[in-house]
């Protein structure tokens, strides 16, 4: 675990100093980052305007993957592209994303692709509107989600953004529980102009190719 952390550390041009040491039942290993960013290099998840798409530059489907391994109902392929992906930096995507063009962005993680999408919008003054079938996903996340493998944070999820979510007849469902899948270490979801979509996907797709776009912002709307 140590030394794990400590390669993705060095392979995020971090230095791991200091720390302290607690006794407990159960080992607890943990980091946080302090640095400093140039003011015009900030990335902020508000801001999204109408007009812009979403760009999702990881496949969804950590959690329901991770929860299906406890078990033992997920398969070897399944295991090694969560795993990959959660060991994956964003360092590659965001430096792709840059700062120069019109952006917005927000990571994917605990709240899953609903929340943070929500908090984006909710935060921009807009409506999001997101595409299931568009939606990247990990060997059979989609087969787990269908079978009714999904983490209880994933219907948190679902419940936390429930009075500001419609969905549309014909849904499928295990599309908005993946939807709703908390994600550890997911990659970054983007709201950038239509027109420079295609572009920053370039850049994605020669090291994400599964990055896509997930969907579009709305003026608000109920």
């Amino acid at each position: 675990i140590l030394e794990g952390g400590h390669d993705k550390a060095v392979e995020a041009g971090c230095v791991i100093a200091g720390g302290h040491t607690i006794q407990d039942d159960e080992p607890k290993y943990g980091l946080c980052v302090t640095g400093f960013v140039h003011p015009q290099h900030i990335l902020k998840n508000i801001g999204a305007q109408p007009g812009d798409v979403l760009v999702l530059t990881k496949a969804l489907g950590v959690g329901v993957i991770t929860t299906a391994l406890k078990a033992a109902l997920a398969d070897d392929s399944a295991r090694d592209a969560a795993y990959a992906s959660m060991a994956a930096l964003n360092a590659k995507a965001a430096q792709a994303v840059g700062s120069e063009m019109c952006i917005r962005d927000s990571d994917v993680t605990g709240f899953g692709l609903l929340g943070h999408s929500y908090e984006m919008a909710s935060g921009s003054g807009v409506t999001v509107r997101l595409h299931g079938a568009a939606l990247p996903l990990l060997p059979q996340a989609e087969e787990l989600a269908d079978m009714g493998i999904v983490p209880g944070g994933a219907y948190r999820n679902r419940d936390y953004v429930k009075p500001h979510l419609r969905v549309l007849d014909g849904a499928q469902r295990a599309r908005l529980d993946l939807a709703a899948d908390p994600q550890t270490s997911g990659g970054l979801l983007v709201s950038i102009p239509r027109a420079d979509a295609e572009e920053l996907l370039e850049k994605l797709h020669a090291f994400a190719p599964w990055s896509a776009i997930v969907g579009e912002v709305l003026p608000q709307g109920e």
